[in-house]
């Protein structure tokens, strides 16, 4: 690598940052449209430095952007560093990212995160509510804080629901009553 500066990702302020890819995250990348000997699948984990190694290349940052941000940077680097004149890269997260929704519910379980589950969805996909469920206190853990909700106001008002994020735990508990 000839000690070109890599720049860190711009992350728009509206930009959803669930898409992001973080430190930990295993990526699966395809290098092809390079000599035979070259191409091939290649595992890798974002470190905690936020970057990721690729043969010929070496360091990269991979953190805080999209899995196109940085297929985009891969095969520029590549052809910047005169390595490949055209290689073709594809940039896919090898695991699933998860919700635990546990306590009180049908069916307590990891439910695959999608852009659009929300505090609601994510109960009703685990069978919803048990008869005797806290409905008043549901507990919402986002990014290390917990914060507690009242899921009747969210099911008389559908506009009160909360999207979720990757890796958000819902406990619900046990009802007194």
């Amino acid at each position: 690598m000839s000690g070109a500066i890599q720049v860190a990702p711009v992350i728009p302020p509206n930009m959803d940052t669930s898409d992001l890819l973080r430190g930990g995250d295993t990526l699966i990348i395809r290098l092809t449209g390079v000599p035979a000997p070259d191409q091939g699948i290649f595992e890798v984990k974002i470190d905690e430095g936020g970057k990721i190694s690729m043969p010929h290349i070496g360091s990269l940052p991979a953190a805080n952007s999209t899995t196109v941000q940085l297929k985009k940077l891969i095969e520029e680097t590549y052809v910047k560093e005169e390595i490949f004149t055209n290689p073709n890269v594809t940039v896919d997260l090898k695991e699933q990212r998860f919700v635990d929704v546990t306590g009180e519910v049908r069916m307590p379980q990891r439910v695959p995160y999608t852009k659009d589950l929300t505090a609601m969805g994510a109960v009703a996909a685990c069978g919803g509510f048990t008869d005797f469920a806290n409905r008043r206190r549901v507990r919402l853990t986002q990014a290390g804080v917990t914060r507690e909700f009242n899921a009747k106001d969210i099911q008389a008002d559908q506009g009160r629901d909360i999207k979720l994020k990757p890796n958000d735990k819902i406990q619900v508990d046990r009802s007194i009553f």
